[in-house]
């Protein structure tokens, strides 16, 4: 593999997904040395390497969590969201995908409403486009959101009161100040899992309610899929949870975990599909899910036409398949993606 000086990797080179990801095979791959951020022990393995990018994926002996190691800087970590990453008049897929995220995004909202008293104030931490804050703030609930780039939230419903900064600690919102706080599938893009965590017990009003969702990197989908799992998504992904490590790093936060998920028909079914074809084909890495964008990068619009038609063929096809799969894996309790509840305890209960 190239050796870089830095983890800068232009995208002018690579597109957003298509970097490879490779297992690593040399036979230095231990790192005894290394501290495990999230559970404190010492000792872990490198496993993937990225193409372009002198980051590896190295994974803790004892909690299994996996992190990019060295950590990239808050410069290369930019490069990596530009504002085709999240749509650049706030519609990420073509319009009949974008249609299906949006309708399967306001589902979510009666589960994470459930606990939330009327006109309860929700922060979404990595709010992106709002899509679930929209339809909470239908719902009449006070609705804000933080983000690290304004280019996120662009086309966000006017209603949604957005603080943009470096990090949640930097936004200095009150102490116990709201009923609710989301994290959806933001905390594995955040260099400081920990700190971030024990910011929102801060933030949230005792008893109030975290909820939780990451890629699981202990997942059936994951074990099988190995380097062409659909959700690494190095190199933004600096951090990949396992189910137990992730309830373990919430209960050390000030929170006492409550119930997981393992089924979601958003990111559980497609997943199956992408890595399937990552696994077996020599496409570029992610093609469909590229394919399916409203932008597509240029590596993307040349691909042969019925190269095209087999890709969404794969997706009509697959997604059947990855269905069953998806339910025989929510029976093990072991969905590749899961969000968990919790609860914050009060300092007393610590």
């Amino acid at each position: 593999m190239e050796t870089l000086p830095s983890n800068v990797g232009t995208l002018s080179r690579f597109s957003l997904y298509n970097r490879a990801v490779s297992t690593v095979t040399s036979g230095e791959t231990a790192r005894p040395e290394l501290v495990c951020p999230i559970c404190g022990e010492t000792g872990a393995d490198a496993r993937y390497a990225i193409e372009g990018f002198r980051s590896n994926l190295v994974v803790c002996r004892h909690c299994g969590t996996g992190w990019l190691e060295p950590m990239p800087s808050p410069e290369d970590l930019a490069e990596q969201y530009p504002t085709s990453y999240y749509g650049e008049t706030g519609q990420k897929f073509h319009p009949l995908i974008e249609l299906g995220v949006r309708f399967v995004g306001g589902r979510h909202v009666r589960f994470l409403a459930r606990r939330v008293p009327p006109g309860g104030r929700i922060l979404d931490v990595g709010c992106g486009r709002g899509i679930l804050l929209r339809e909470l703030a239908d719902r009449g609930y006070e609705t804000h959101g933080f983000e690290r780039f304004a280019s996120a939230v662009r086309g966000i419903d006017p209603r949604v009161q957005v603080r943009i900064g470096d990090s949640l600690m930097a936004v200095n919102y009150p102490d116990h100040f709201f009923d609710q706080v989301i994290v959806w599938h933001v905390l594995e893009h955040i260099p400081d899992p920990t700190d971030v965590l024990r910011e929102i017990h801060r933030v949230l009003k005792p008893g109030g309610e975290v909820v939780i969702a990451v890629p699981n990197f202990s997942s059936l989908q994951a074990r099988w899929s190995g380097s062409a799992w659909f959700h690494l998504d190095l190199p933004r992904h600096l951090f990949h949870f396992p189910h137990q490590a992730l309830r373990q790093l919430m209960s050390d936060c000030g929170f006492e975990p409550g119930t997981t998920h393992h089924f979601s028909l958003r990111q559980n079914l497609f997943g199956w599909v992408q890595s399937a074809l990552n696994r077996w084909t020599r496409l570029p890495r992610n093609s469909l899910y590229e394919l399916i964008h409203a932008r597509q990068e240029p590596h993307v619009k040349s691909l042969p036409r019925m190269t095209r038609f087999c890709l969404l063929s794969a997706f009509v096809l697959g997604m059947p398949v990855g269905l069953f799969l998806e339910i025989l894996a929510t029976l093990m309790k072991s969905g590749a993606t899961i969000h968990v509840t919790g609860v914050a305890c009060g300092d007393e209960q610590r």
